[in-house]
């Protein structure tokens, strides 16, 4: 006797894919995932649409039907409770696909296969539709895979604001290096790695980090397509409130390392420039910027210390006399570097494994790059 999920599934004819497959071929497949919005948030595919099939609400009602009652209740009052807005929520699909699309649940399983069934009823003559055998769950296998593969990689180091992060964005900007090469771990994590390191919203609010599992598959996705050796900036273990996953990191630092040497004052300048003026420029509120500023000081104190904590603080308080100009946010700069993150930084290099291959200033690393990193796709 056929079964309630085999009887409703018996005539959806969209072909499966494989999760590998996908992988393979995921710029020419938009992906659907149509897990409920708090699955999503936990952690998802980079590029990913979100359409749940079922709400929240509605999964937690399904899900304790199925605990109380079995499958095929669940199965009925999914339906039951899809029904009314079946059409809406179709439409709403639509509307983010032109010519192909694949879909994805937790595990390929019913909520994706009636998902691609109702897609195909509507739009298979003009769409075409995969459905993702293993789900996003098999995804994320192939990705953590992925990430926990040994690769040729260089690291970029160098004291804070000597221009790590801008070099290599010059690097992939202007296509030197192919721009999967280059892994932007800051970008990624939208977060610049320091105790200054939050990004912050035209308006001044912190922009929310991704979940961890939506950043190991964002970093997972570019390693999946880089060809040849990536290079990557030096990183902590946590970058904001993010992780880098424990074999990658072992893999960063056993890799050959590049440092990158910057004059004192360009430095300032640089910190000057993404920390205050860019901000300023995008219309930041210059007392919510400045609150952030303060704010991350204090956390710091403990290892800057009270006393240089306050001093810095009172050359804060004096910049915002004229918050745009450098001469008076250079010395609150400054006596962070110099007293807290070249210390920091000095202390970590004499400590480090890490062979080092070259030193040099912006153009020099950028020429040996662009040399080393050709070399390696021949």
């Amino acid at each position: 006797m056929s079964s309630l999920k085999d009887i409703l599934t018996s005539k959806i004819t969209v072909p499966k894919i494989s999760a590998l497959d996908w992988l393979h071929q995921s710029n020419s497949w938009p992906l659907l995932d149509v897990r409920s919005e708090g699955e999503f948030f936990d952690g998802h595919i980079p590029g990913s649409i979100s359409g749940p099939i079922l709400t929240n609400e509605e999964r937690h009602q399904v899900g304790l039907c199925y605990k109380n009652q079995g499958q095929e209740a669940a199965i009925t009052l999914g339906m039951s409770l899809v029904e009314p807005h079946k059409k809406q929520r179709i439409s709403d699909w639509l509307r983010h696909f032109s010519t192909n699309a694949a879909i994805t649940c937790w595990r390929g399983g019913l909520r994706s296969r009636f998902a691609s069934g109702w897609l195909d009823e509507v739009a298979g003559e003009r769409l075409k539709i995969v459905q993702i055998t293993g789900g996003y769950k098999a995804i994320r296998r192939h990705l953590l895979t992925t990430l926990n593969s040994k690769r040729e990689m260089w690291v970029l180091g160098g004291m804070t604001g000597s221009g790590k992060t801008a070099l290599l964005r010059d690097l992939k900007n202007k296509k030197d290096i192919l721009s999967e090469q280059i892994l932007d771990l800051e970008g990624i994590a939208l977060h610049r790695g320091s105790s200054f390191g939050n990004v912050l919203s035209e308006k001044g609010e912190k922009i929310e980090q991704p979940r961890q599992q939506t950043f190991e598959n964002s970093v997972a996705m570019q390693l999946f397509k880089a060809e040849g050796p990536i290079v990557l900036e030096n990183e902590s273990t946590l970058i904001g409130k993010v992780f880098i996953p424990q074999l990658f990191k072992a893999q960063m630092k056993s890799a050959p390392l590049i440092l990158l040497e910057t004059p004192l004052q360009e430095r300032i300048e640089a910190i000057f420039n993404e920390y205050v003026k860019i901000p300023l420029e995008s219309n930041c509120p210059i007392e919510k910027l400045w609150l952030n500023l303060e704010s991350n000081l204090k956390a710091l104190e403990k290892r800057l210390g009270g006393q240089e904590t306050q001093k810095c603080l009172n050359l804060m308080q004096a910049g915002l006399k004229n918050p745009i100009n450098l001469e008076l946010q250079a010395p609150w700069i400054e006596l962070l570097l110099v007293q807290y993150y070249d210390k920091t930084y000095t202390y970590s290099l004499e400590r480090c494994k890490q062979s080092i291959v070259f030193k040099g200033n912006k153009t020099e690393v950028k020429n040996w790059l662009k040399e080393n990193m050709a070399k390696r796709l021949k």
